[in-house]
């Protein structure tokens, strides 16, 4: 149905918004990944190319141009003397993105993965945990044997257009049948950002791969 009124609003020329007019003439956005999205003042306007596109007298438009698996470009284009104009045909180049080449997408992430580890020695699991932990993350920013609850430290990963950051919480949730959760955290910010910079990053569904299969390791030594 989008798809459907997408082309209906292309062959009429239908005016989206007061800046920009799809309709026959006008110019063209064009890119090298044929399913990339693109938008236009925020909006969906196609996959791959626009054509038709006009911008009102003194009017601005923002092109963003977003795949996944590449690195997302942007840019302004007016019809005001002395801002950026918009040529007859504009391509947009997208980059492969580097960590969506080092990263999976899983379930995993920045879920609990529950566990009901094998005997009942609290204190020798909750040991083995630790040690498993630390053998994948260098740091423990938290690490209390009293409720049984650990956080790492942040590892941090900077890719040509992203860093990514990462980290794994564990707990006892319960001792009678014994039950664990376990959490990677994977977050992800535009740009270069220190582990410290929260406001700079948002939960991402992907893991690098240096931690595939880390689940499945504790799943199967608890």
């Amino acid at each position: 149905m989008k798809k459907f009124l997408l082309t209906l609003l292309v062959l009429t020329g239908f005016q989206l918004n007061s800046q920009i007019t799809i309709g026959g003439g006008g110019n063209s956005i064009s890119t090298n990944v044929p399913t990339a999205t693109i938008f236009i003042n925020g909006e969906i306007y196609g996959q791959g190319s626009v054509s038709g596109i006009k911008i009102a007298k003194n009017d601005c438009i923002q092109v963003d141009v977003l795949a996944d698996g590449y690195i997302p470009k942007s840019a302004k284009f007016c019809r005001q003397k002395g801002l950026p104009k918009m040529k007859k045909s504009e391509y947009f180049e997208l980059d492969v993105d580097s960590s969506f080449e080092a990263s999976f997408e899983t379930d995993f992430a920045n879920n609990d993965i529950s566990i009901n580890p094998r005997g009942s020695d609290l204190d020798r699991i909750w040991t083995n945990a630790v040690r498993l932990v630390v053998e994948n993350f260098d740091a423990l920013e938290v690490n209390d044997n009293e409720v049984k609850y650990l956080r790492t430290s942040w590892v941090i990963n900077t890719y040509e257009a992203f860093t990514i950051r990462t980290r794994l919480i564990a707990r006892v949730t319960d001792e009678s049948p014994l039950e664990m959760k376990f959490k990677i955290v994977s977050e992800r910010a535009s740009g270069r950002a220190s582990a410290r910079e929260d406001e700079k990053f948002r939960e991402w569904d992907r893991v690098l791969r240096r931690y595939q299969g880390l689940i499945e390791e504790i799943q199967s030594r608890l």
